[in-house]
């Protein structure tokens, strides 16, 4: 066998992988609880913008039903 393929080096790059394997799991898994919240924010903020948008149109819709005052004459004085 040459040095490279010696059993001491064999289990040392064994070794090497399983700590890389490990450390990327834990990357994904850090990943995954970040997307997770991510996503639950995001809803919420959908939300909070959808009903914005509705008292927005019923603010609007308000103001289309109200009479413009700016036409009629004004009021005599006393």
């Amino acid at each position: 066998m040459s040095q490279n393929q010696s059993p001491e080096h064999l289990l040392q790059r064994i070794d090497d992988l399983e700590m890389r394997i490990t450390f990327l799991e834990d990357t994904v898994e850090v990943l995954n609880q970040q997307l997770a919240a991510n996503t639950q924010e995001f809803s919420l903020a959908r939300q909070a913008m959808q009903v914005m948008h509705q008292r927005l149109e019923q603010m609007q819709s308000s103001e289309s039903l109200m009479k413009d005052f700016s036409d009629e004459t004004p009021p005599p004085h006393y």
